[in-house]
């Protein structure tokens, strides 16, 4: 089954900075600028590979999505059809062979596992400390709210890292040959440019999507406004 860690060549349970060096290293190989002047059809599969990764590493980049997929992959494995072979019968009682389940799928289940029983030892965690636990969790939301909210719906006007020709605040596209295009934030837009980093760097909380520019230099995009 094709799943976004197939997508990037990896097992579900990497580490983070190996799971980005994994998408580092697929979006340099279907980067369009690699396939100009190729094939029609090479470059729309180039193209399209391209779109795959760049899902991946938005889903599975960030620490919340990719445990919320997790829990989908988790959750698939209870459909017939997702067991497909991995189900036996003894005795007339239907039961589940583990060693004929998909490899992605366990290891899905084995984070998900691991995250519920980290969210029920919270719990108990908050049942003793509930009051208190509440206004930090107020606290915590305002203070957020406050610092993040002006970079993410009204970014700053220099882009923080190295130049990429348009300024923080700009909705953009980018083109096939890889450039930045930047289009009115009422239209169509592949996001609002809040910063520009190198390869090793990381980008900013409010970031939605990431950019691999010819350069190889990665700009950071927050939400679009259109």
């Amino acid at each position: 089954m094709a799943t976004h860690y197939t997508t990037l060549g990896v097992a579900p349970d990497v580490p983070q900075p190996e799971l980005r060096r994994a998408y580092i290293a697929e979006a340099r190989r279907w980067h369009p600028d690699r396939f100009v002047g190729t094939k029609p059809a090479e470059a729309e599969k180039a193209e399209s590979a391209m779109r795959r990764v760049n899902e991946a590493w938005h889903v599975l980049g960030d620490e919340t999505r990719r445990r919320a997929y997790d829990r989908e992959l988790a959750a698939s494995v209870s459909g017939a059809t997702s067991l497909g072979g991995a189900i036996r019968r003894d005795d007339g009682i239907p039961r589940i062979d583990p060693r004929l389940l998909d490899p992605d799928f366990l290891a899905s289940r084995r984070r998900y596992q691991e995250d519920e029983s980290e969210v029920r030892h919270s719990g108990i965690i908050r049942t003793i400390t509930a009051v208190g636990f509440f206004g930090l969790l107020i606290g915590i939301f305002i203070f957020t709210a406050y610092a993040n909210g002006p970079v993410a719906t009204n970014p700053t006007s220099t882009i923080p890292g190295p130049a990429i020709g348009v300024d923080a605040g700009t909705c953009v596209r980018q083109m096939s040959g890889g450039q930045l295009l930047s289009v009115p934030c009422s239209g169509s837009s592949d996001g609002v440019v809040i910063g520009a980093r190198e390869l090793d760097g990381i980008c900013p909380a409010p970031t939605v999507r990431e950019l691999i520019l010819p350069s190889d230099i990665i700009v950071c995009l927050a939400q679009g406004r259109g």
